[in-house]
């Protein structure tokens, strides 16, 4: 098991309270504040340097290794992401002493932005991750990717990877070559402007006591994209995959998902703020999940990108395990955010048909289904034009991430235009 929250970080290096983090896209911008930002091109080049990774990897091994983290991204039909590795766009070894060159200044004094690049360093001994944060960091960061965008912008600038090589000091082991790939395929989901995400996994789950993190479910029912490294199959899950394609559609997108959407509230048909819905198919036992209000409009929307068949949905608390720089949602920086607060801790509440109980709901593909329900699991009728008392803020996260430097899982860089 991997925690993120050690073992990646967070930069903001300019923030207003337009900066939004939200189950799905991970970053919401736009002139009004509610547009996942994506890259206006999904065929993103991403150049490598020519140094190894540690060593246990030279510098064509670790190329191959970063490929192949690509191409899990790649090969998802319903989306247009193309991810290329370039091995001759940054011709030289990135060290300690040419890092600024290619890499944003850990100050936020330059971010060069404009050299057309988005490189991918090698950090042989964990000396640039030391240099970037701080003297030691590199004994709990493996690695850390973020992408620039503007300021009510709708789209990434351009981005950077850093992957240490070095060996952690014992009692810790290093990382396999599966754990590793799997890091890199996160990092890019980041990159790309994924969030992170819980799906059906008990939020009770822990990093001390019983039961701990990555123990109440089978690894392969854990994603890509959840706050820990729990999976052990270098494979994507059903949740990645309809994020992606979500975030970047191909032209099949419609015809291959419907839509069930809706609003999570209390049962004062109040909204709920950043709690976790999901959706299972009830013949493959796929999962998707979205957070409420992920759009930050106050009402507790959700919408969920589903393929055809037959599903259950269901809700419960996003895990307070997750919050920082393991946060999943808008709403789950800070212990004390909406996602934390009453009516959490909600346990497992699955939508209740009136008269013979689970709710089975049929989606079809290009066709929406809309259900708003409560925390006592009972559909309800909701105006269009109520917000249910919430709120579109963001509980004080701007003020906190501005020009801060965090340990953390998630990594953003905002800048003016």
């Amino acid at each position: 098991m991997i925690d993120y929250f050690r073992f990646t970080t967070l930069v903001s290096l300019l923030t207003t309270t337009s900066l939004a983090l939200a189950g799905g896209p991970l970053v919401l911008e736009g002139s009004d504040g509610n547009t996942p930002v994506t890259y206006q091109n999904p065929n993103v080049t991403i150049h490598a340097e020519t140094g190894p990774l540690g060593n246990d990897y030279t510098n064509e091994e670790a190329d191959t290794l970063i490929i192949e983290a690509f191409n899990l991204w790649n090969n998802v039909s319903t989306s247009t992401v193309n991810l290329v590795l370039d091995d001759d766009g940054v011709n030289t070894d990135i060290n300690t002493s040419n890092f600024l060159t290619y890499l944003p200044d850990p100050n936020g004094s330059e971010t060069n932005t404009d050299d057309n690049k988005n490189p991918i360093v090698y950090d042989n001994d964990g000396t640039i991750i030391d240099a970037f944060l701080y003297d030691g960091a590199s004994d709990d960061t493996i690695g850390f990717a973020a992408s620039f965008y503007s300021i009510e912008g709708d789209y990434f600038i351009e981005g950077y990877a850093v992957i240490s090589g070095k060996e952690p000091p014992p009692p810790r082991i290093p990382l396999t070559s599966t754990e590793l790939k799997l890091l890199v395929t996160h990092e890019i989901g980041h990159f790309m402007g994924l969030d992170h995400s819980q799906v059906d996994i008990d939020n009770r789950e822990t990093n001390f006591g019983f039961p701990l993190v990555c123990t109440t479910a089978i690894q392969d029912k854990y994603p890509v994209m959840y706050p820990y490294v729990c999976r052990d199959e270098v494979t994507l899950h059903a949740d990645d995959i309809n994020a992606i394609s979500a975030l970047y559609p191909a032209a099949n997108f419609d015809t291959s998902f419907g839509i069930i959407e809706g609003r999570f509230v209390d049962e004062d048909g109040n909204a709920i703020l950043g709690a976790n819905i999901w959706a299972e198919n009830t013949a493959t036992g796929d999962v998707v999940s979205i957070v409420s209000d992920y759009l930050l409009e106050g009402t507790g929307f959700y919408r969920l990108h589903l393929t055809p068949g037959t599903y259950t949905l269901h809700a419960n608390s996003i895990n307070p395990l997750f919050n920082d720089g393991s946060s999943i949602g808008p709403y789950s920086y800070e212990i004390d955010d909406p996602s934390f607060t009453d009516p959490h801790p909600i346990a497992e509440v699955t939508l209740q048909a009136e008269v013979a109980g689970i709710e089975m709901i049929s989606v079809i593909a290009d066709q929406t289904v809309t259900i708003n329900f409560s925390v006592a699991g009972s559909s309800v009728e909701l105006s269009t034009s109520s917000g249910g008392g919430g709120s579109s803020a963001i509980s004080g996260f701007a003020s906190l991430m501005l020009l801060s430097l965090l340990i953390a899982g998630r990594r953003f860089n905002a800048i003016k235009n």
